[in-house]
């Protein structure tokens, strides 16, 4: 059986380093030893600096699994369900209507990222 190769090297060769959220491109940091406020972590969103950072080392599916988690941090902040900056409270919506908001989302990202969206696709 042939090992799958990890989607982050994929990513590096075919030299996809950022995603476009429509308001602003954010590079994509991919590094050993990541860490947030200081502890050891797989995957960060910083919208105020515009970048999407992934820990390296991460096996294969983890690294599928936190591209799409920090992507969907992304689409959450582009909907405005991102919550507070302080609290992490998200404004209360119906189901029906976060659905709404999320897919359009994530239909954006996908329109403005389509080779991204290609690898994450082929690597299931």
């Amino acid at each position: 059986m042939q090992k799958t190769k990890n989607i982050l090297d994929i990513l590096v060769e075919k030299n996809i380093t950022t995603v476009n959220a429509g308001y602003r491109t954010y590079q994509l940091n991919i590094k050993k030893g990541l860490k947030d406020s200081g502890v050891k972590c797989y995957g960060t969103c910083d919208f105020d600096e515009g970048v999407i950072s992934l820990e390296k080392t991460m096996a294969h599916e983890t690294a599928r699994e936190t591209l799409f988690h920090e992507l969907t941090h992304l689409a959450l902040e582009i909907c405005s369900l991102g919550g507070d900056e302080e609290t992490g409270i998200v404004p209360s919506k119906s189901n029906e209507e976060i659905t709404t908001l999320i897919s359009r989302a994530f239909l954006l990202l996908m329109t403005l990222n389509p080779e991204l969206f290609e690898v994450l696709n082929e690597q299931s």
